[in-house]
């Protein structure tokens, strides 16, 4: 409907400006014929801009195009609670003792949550950039792709995590305590966990915690695994990389200290530093040539005890519609490397 009502008002406004052109007469007829060009470069660029995000999907919502967040902002139709037929999904604020930054999050309670008494595994769900948790929940359609998957028992009930790792839609802080800046690495590994023990029935030991994400949030989930193996168990990357990026969306998260940079970069670890007794998944489409290079360099640096799964699928380049068909794989190869319900 969007990209429709841009075209729509990028041709109207083009034949308005080509009808008015020649009618124009005195001293306003400059100012209007500039006003009018603008508007037609506006709208034109406006509705390339759809088209393109259509494609690549970058942004899930207005909202994560102007940096909006907020976990009071509804996810999907109502719901209802988490009962013996029903998952939910509840949103939450996480704030951070540690880390001292205070972030929405949303959580998946699997059916049965309510009549539960046994404590349950936790997956932590990362995003990439530009995006937020809401793209897991609407764009790959995590929700039902938890649902399916454990009404098939391919993985048992668990908690699936959506937090917030940016504070602005304009800046990517790839999960990392940033030199002098923000700490989203202790927020993400020592604030949300604790919040969801605190709030959830979990798990708390290591054996039941992993990290999933997609694109920047595949990064973040090896690299976070890696520098915390007494957090989680296992962690999937969909489409991630495994150097720590600078460029214009991240600025200078380690104001120029290539040992932060590189304590920050799986690649690095894998080939430099022991590496611990971990399972990773990682996965991508092989015609997203950067991702599978990252994939296949990745794969051939790791070592025991390391364990490295890798999956790919033939076409689909870097996009949701790939992360959408390789969800509910990531989540039962997830399952069965985390130990179950308590």
């Amino acid at each position: 409907m969007t990209q429709v009502v841009a075209l729509a008002a990028t041709v109207l406004v083009a034949i308005a400006t080509a009808v008015g052109w020649d009618r124009l007469r005195g001293r306003a007829a400059l100012p209007l014929r500039v006003t009018a060009v603008v508007a037609c470069l506006v709208t034109s660029v406006a509705a390339g801009f759809v088209a393109v995000d259509r494609t690549f999907e970058l942004y899930g919502s207005w909202s994560d195009l102007l940096g909006m967040a907020s976990a009071d902002e509804p996810v999907a139709m109502a719901q209802p609670p988490a009962d013996a037929t029903h998952s939910q999904i509840v949103s939450f604020t996480v704030h951070g003792k540690a880390s001292h930054i205070d972030l929405p999050a949303y959580a998946y309670l699997p059916a049965g949550y309510a009549t539960e008494t046994r404590r349950l595994p936790v997956v932590e769900a990362l995003d990439g950039f530009p995006g937020s948790p809401r793209v897991w929940l609407r764009s790959l359609l995590a929700q039902q792709v938890l649902d399916q998957e454990i009404a098939a028992r391919r993985i048992p009930p668990m908690i699936v995590v959506f937090p917030t790792q940016t504070q602005t839609a304009q800046r990517d802080l790839e999960c990392v305590d940033a030199v002098g800046g923000p700490a989203m690495d202790t927020f993400l590994t020592t604030d949300v966990p604790d919040a969801v023990e605190h709030q959830f029935r979990v798990r708390s030991d290591a054996a039941g915690w992993g990290l999933i994400g997609y694109s920047t949030g595949g990064f973040c989930a090896v690299n976070l695994a890696l520098r915390h193996p007494d957090r989680y168990a296992a962690a999937a990357s969909l489409s991630g990389y495994f150097s720590a990026i600078t460029d214009r969306t991240t600025g200078d998260l380690y104001r120029g200290s290539p040992q932060t940079r590189l304590e920050n970069s799986p690649l690095w670890r894998a080939t430099s530093l022991p590496v611990p007794s971990m399972s990773l998944y990682i996965a991508t489409a092989a015609d997203d040539r950067p991702g599978y290079v990252q994939l296949r360099r990745f794969a051939e640096a790791a070592k025991p005890p390391l364990r490295i799964t890798t999956a790919t699928i033939p076409v689909g380049g870097h996009s949701r519609k790939v992360w959408r068909q390789m969800a509910a794989p990531a989540f039962d190869w997830l399952a069965s490397w985390l130990a179950g319900p308590e």
